[in-house]
């Protein structure tokens, strides 16, 4: 299976036509990469290719700038309860 920061990067390559390498710690929203439209198209894509379902207080700046930070938020809410 393919690594899901290269999954998210592919995405957001493909939706913006970013051409440039896609570092996970780049906030994508300040380099103007992402802007609030596609952000939540992104979203959308999370939830169906991850299987996630993400609760309102999930889609915040911080969660969503970053790959390394949707990584983070996909893998809390893959975490089964209680953990």
């Amino acid at each position: 299976m393919r690594d899901a920061i290269e999954v998210l990067s592919d995405y957001v390559r493909s939706e913006s036509g970013y051409k440039g390498n896609l570092n996970p710690e780049a906030d994508l929203l300040e380099a103007k990469i992402l802007d609030s439209f596609s952000v939540v198209q992104l979203v959308m894509f999370i939830q169906e290719r991850f299987k996630v379902e993400f609760e309102a207080e999930d889609l915040t700046r911080a969660n969503l700038a970053t790959l390394s930070n949707i990584v983070a938020l996909i893998d809390k809410r893959k975490a089964p309860a209680g953990k």
